[in-house]
C-alpha cells in the first residue's frame, strides 16, 4: 500500500457512491413521502410516488416497461468501453463521471404527467449511459497488489452501498429540494434524492486530476504503438473480447452476471412495492427497513474483499449463493400469511430479516463473479470485455422490470404478485452457481499475467469422468424441482393456471438456455 492506492479507494469509492445512491433512488421512488417535520419522521406525510406522479397509479405494468426501456442505456454502453481500451482509463472516467451525473440530476426536473414520463425515461437511458463504475473497478484491479486485490476492490464495490444507505437516509428523514416549478415550491421526495447527486461535481473534477494512467494501460499503450509502426494489426477493438481463447470469461462473466443481476435489480427496484402492497407497510417503515437491508449490502462487501482473499473467489460464491437461498426463502415465503389490511410485524421481521440475509449473501456472490472474469481477461481486452459482460448482464435490467409487473397484473392475485415472483428467483440463482462450478479458475493471490496465461493461452485439459459429468443431471434435476415448488407456490394466489405456468416457464427458459451456454463452453472450449 502506498499514498496513491489510498487516493484511487477513494477516487473509485466517491463514483461507486453516486452509482448506488442512484440505484436506491429508484426504489425509494415507487414509495416515497414528504415530510412537515424534520425532526420526527413518524410525522411524516405520503409523496408522490413515480406512478401517480406520472398518472399511471393504476398501471404498474407501464412502469415496469418504462424502467426497462430506460435499460438501454446499459447495452449501448458497450461503446464507451471500447474508447477505455483505446484511449485510457483516465480520460474516460471524467468523461462518464460528469455524463452520469449531469443527466441523473436533469432527471429530477421531469415534469408531473405523462408528458413528463418521456422525459424521465430519456434521461434515464443517457444517465444509464455513462455509467462509470465499472471503469474505477478495473482502475483498482490493474493497480493493486495481487495479494490485496480482492480486497481493494471489495472496499470499492462496498460504497455503492454505502450511497444506497445514504440514499436512504434522506428518503426517511424527507429531506426535500427546494427548487421552484410545476411541482411547487419544492421538488418531491425522489426528485430530491435525484438532484442531491450534484454534489459528485464536487468530488469528481478537482479529484480527477490527482488521477494518473494505470501502469498496466501504459505499457500495453506502447506495445500497440510499436505493433502500429511494424503495419501489424491492433489486438484492440469492440469485438477482440469475442474470440474463441476468452469464451471462458465472456460466457462466465456474462451468464454469472446477468442472473446475478436479474436477482439483484428485481429485490433492488421492486422491494419498496412489496412492503408497501403485500406487507402493508407504511411509507416510514419501508424507508427504515431499507436501511437494513442497504446496510446488509455495505457490510457484505466490506468483507467481501478480505474474504476472497482468505477463501479464494471459488469458495465465496458458492457459501454465499447457498445464503442468498436461504434469505431468499425468508423473503418471499411469509407474505402468504397476510392477510387482508393488517400489517403483522413478526410476518415483517422475517420478511425484512430474510432481505437482509440475501442482500448480504449476493453481494458477497457477486463481488466474486465481478472479479472472476475481470482477472481473466488481458490488459488490451479488459475494459471492452468487461462492457460487453455488463451489457448483456445489465440487460437483466431490461427484463427483470417487466418480468415483475407481469407477473404483478397477470400473475397476481390476494395482494401476493410480487411475493410470488421472487420466488421464482431459485431457478436463477441455480444456474449461477453452476456457472462457477463449471467455468470458473481460482484467481486468489495469483497476478493478471498469470492468471491469463495459464487459463486462456494454455490448452485446457478434459477428463471424462463422473464428476466432469455429475454437474448435468444434477442440474436437470435441481432446476425441475424448483419448477415444480413454483407452480405449487403460485396457487397460493388466485392466478389461473395459464398465468402461473408462463411466469415459471419464463424464469425456467432463462436458467435452461444459460446452462446451454454454459455446457457448449465447457465442451468445446476446455
Amino acid at each position: 500500500m502506498n499514498k496513491y492506492l489510498y487516493f484511487v479507494i477513494i477516487f473509485a469509492g466517491i463514483v461507486t457512491f453516486f452509482d448506488g445512491w442512484c440505484t436506491i433512488a429508484i426504489t425509494l421512488a415507487m414509495s416515497s413521502f414528504e415530510g412537515q417535520d424534520f425532526s420526527n419522521f413518524f410525522n411524516q406525510l405520503l409523496d408522490q410516488d413515480l406512478f401517480s406522479y406520472f398518472g399511471l397509479s393504476a398501471s404498474p405494468l407501464i412502469m415496469g416497461v418504462v424502467l426497462s426501456f430506460a435499460g438501454i442505456g446499459v447495452i449501448a454502453a458497450i461503446s464507451f468501453k471500447y474508447l477505455v481500451d483505446k484511449y485510457g482509463r483516465r480520460p474516460m472516467t471524467l468523461i462518464t463521471a460528469i455524463g452520469f451525473t449531469t443527466f441523473t440530476v436533469l432527471t429530477a426536473f421531469s415534469p408531473p404527467g405523462p408528458d413528463g414520463l418521456i422525459y424521465f425515461v430519456i434521461m434515464r437511458i443517457f444517465s444509464n449511459y455513462f455509467l462509470s463504475a465499472d471503469i474505477v473497478t478495473i482502475i483498482m484491479a490493474e493497480e493493486a497488489p495481487d495479494h490485496l486485490r480482492g480486497r481493494l476492490i471489495g472496499i470499492v464495490l462496498a460504497t455503492n452501498a454505502i450511497g444506497g444507505i445514504a440514499c436512504a437516509t434522506i428518503q426517511m428523514l424527507g429531506i426535500r429540494a427546494a427548487i421552484p416549478g410545476p411541482w411547487g415550491n419544492y421538488m418531491t421526495t425522489w426528485q430530491s434524492l435525484f438532484f442531491f447527486t450534484i454534489v459528485g461535481y464536487i468530488f469528481f473534477i478537482p479529484l480527477f486530476f490527482l488521477l494518473k494512467e494505470t501502469k498496466r494501460f501504459t505499457a500495453m499503450k506502447k506495445y500497440e504503438d510499436w505493433r502500429k509502426k511494424k503495419g501489424l494489426k491492433p489486438k484492440t477493438g469492440w469485438f477482440a473480447p469475442l474470440k474463441k481463447q476468452y469464451a471462458r470469461g465472456m460466457i462466465l462473466g456474462c451468464v454469472g452476471g446477468f442472473c446475478g443481476n436479474l436477482i439483484n435489480f428485481a429485490q433492488l427496484t421492486f422491494f419498496g412495492i412489496y412492503f408497501r402492497q403485500e406487507l402493508n407497510m407504511s411509507p416510514e417503515l419501508i424507508g427504515l427497513a431499507a436501511l437494513p437491508v442497504a446496510g446488509a449490502g455495505g457490510i457484505g462487501f466490506l468483507l467481501a474483499g478480505p474474504l476472497l482473499d482468505r477463501w479464494g473467489r471459488i469458495a465465496c460464491v458458492r457459501r454465499f449463493s447457498y445464503l442468498t437461498f436461504i434469505g431468499g426463502l425468508m423473503f418471499s415465503c411469509p407474505a402468504v400469511f397476510v392477510e387482508g389490511n393488517i400489517t403483522n410485524p413478526i410476518i415483517i421481521s422475517i420478511v425484512v430479516a430474510g432481505g437482509t440475509l440475501g442482500a448480504f449473501s449476493l453481494i458477497l456472490s457477486m463481488a466474486g463473479l465481478t472479479i472472476l472474469p475481470l482477472e481473466m481477461m488481458p490488459t488490451h481486452v479488459r475494459s471492452t470485455a468487461m462492457g460487453w459482460m455488463g451489457s448483456i448482464s445489465r440487460g437483466a435490467m431490461i427484463l427483470a422490470p417487466f418480468f415483475m409487473m407481469y407477473g404483478a397484473e397477470k400473475a397476481g392475485g390476494l395482494g401476493l404478485s410480487y411475493q410470488f415472483m421472487f420466488a421464482l428467483m431459485g431457478m436463477i440463482l441455480t444456474v449461477l452457481l453452476y456457472a462457477v462450478y463449471m467455468l470458473a479458475p481460482e484467481s486468489k493471490g495469483r497476478g493478471l499475467e498469470e492468471i491469463i496465461g495459464t487459463e486462456i493461452y494454455t490448452k485446457q485439459e478434459k477428463v471424462r469422468d463422473k464428476k466432469y459429468i455429475e454437474p448435468y443431471y444434477l442440474f436437470i434435476l435441481e432446476i425441475s424441482a424448483y419448477f415444480a415448488m413454483g407452480f405449487l407456490y403460485g396457487l397460493t394466489t388466485d392466478a389461473g393456471y395459464p398465468q402461473i405456468f408462463t411466469m415459471v416457464s419464463l424464469y425456467g427458459i432463462i436458467a435452461v438456455i444459460c446452462f446451454i451456454l454454459i455446457v457448449y463452453v465447457r465442451e468445446k472450449i476446455m
